[in-house]
C-alpha cells in the first residue's frame, strides 16, 4: 500500500498508473461538489418530475421511462437542470485530469453528462485530449482520452436515461456493455463518485466479466477496497 493524502492506494493501482494502464470510472459524485453543483441522479429525476404531480422511486430509470411514456421531455429537462451557467469544474475534476501527466495519457470513463473533464483539461494541458460521446464510442481494449458512456451534452437526444434507453445501451444494441467489457479486461480499473445503490451500478454490474479481466477498485468514503 502507499498512502496519499488520507488514503492507503494498492500499489497495482499505482503500477498500472504509471504503465498506461490505468482508467479512470467516474460518477456523479464527482460533479456534486462546488462549483460544480450538479445533482446526482436521484435529484436530477426529481427535478425532471417536478410539475407533473409523481415523485421518483426505484429503480430510476423505469421512473424516467415512464415519465417520458407519458409525454414528459425527459431528456431536454435533464439537458437544462444539468447547464446552470455558474456550474464549472471543481477541483477534483483537474486532479483527475492532472493523474495522468499528458492529455494523451488520460483515460476517464464517466457516466456524467456534463462537460467538466474538458474544461478542467483545457486549463491542465496544452492541448485537450480526446473526445468521444455514445453511441459513438471507440474499442475498449486500446484507447486514450474522455468517453462519456451514457451520452454527453449539448446532444440531450443521446443522453443514457431511461430504461428503454439502458435497455439500447447495454442489451439490445449493446454498444455500452461490449466498450466496458473490453475496457474491464485490459485495464485497472478505478471507479469514483458512485454508490453502491446508484442505477448506473446495476447495469454496469451486468458488464462486468466474471472470468478473466484486470483489477477494479472503488474509491469510497471509508477507504480504497476492490471493487470485486
Amino acid at each position: 500500500m502507499v498512502r496519499l493524502a488520507t488514503l492507503d492506494f494498492d500499489n497495482s493501482i499505482l503500477d498500472a498508473l504509471n504503465r498506461d494502464r490505468l482508467v479512470i470510472f467516474a460518477g456523479a459524485g464527482v460533479s456534486v461538489g462546488s462549483p460544480s453543483n450538479l445533482a446526482n441522479f436521484w435529484t436530477l429525476a426529481e427535478q425532471i418530475a417536478h410539475g407533473t404531480g409523481k415523485e421518483p422511486y426505484v429503480p430510476l430509470d423505469r421512473f424516467l421511462g415512464e415519465l417520458s411514456h407519458d409525454g414528459v421531455t425527459v431528456h431536454e429537462r435533464a439537458g437544462k437542470h444539468l447547464s446552470p451557467p455558474e456550474s464549472a469544474p471543481n477541483a477534483l475534476h483537474h486532479d483527475l485530469v492532472r493523474l495522468f501527466g499528458k492529455p494523451d495519457r488520460v483515460k476517464i470513463i464517466t457516466t456524467n453528462y456534463d462537460l467538466h473533464f474538458e474544461t478542467a483539461a483545457d486549463t491542465v494541458f496544452s492541448s485537450r485530449p480526446e473526445i468521444y460521446a455514445a453511441p459513438a464510442l471507440r474499442l475498449g481494449s486500446d484507447f486514450s482520452g474522455i468517453v462519456h458512456v451514457h451520452g454527453a451534452l449539448p446532444k440531450t437526444r443521446n443522453l443514457i436515461m431511461t430504461d428503454a434507453d439502458f435497455g439500447r445501451a447495454y442489451l439490445t444494441e449493446g454498444w455500452a456493455k461490449q466498450f466496458l467489457l473490453d475496457v474491464f479486461s485490459h485495464y485497472t480499473v478505478l471507479f469514483i463518485g458512485y454508490s453502491h445503490d446508484d442505477v448506473v451500478m446495476n447495469y454496469l454490474a451486468r458488464a462486468l466479466p466474471s472470468g478473466r479481466s484486470e483489477r477494479r477498485f472503488a474509491l469510497t468514503e471509508t477507504g480504497l477496497p476492490p471493487f470485486q
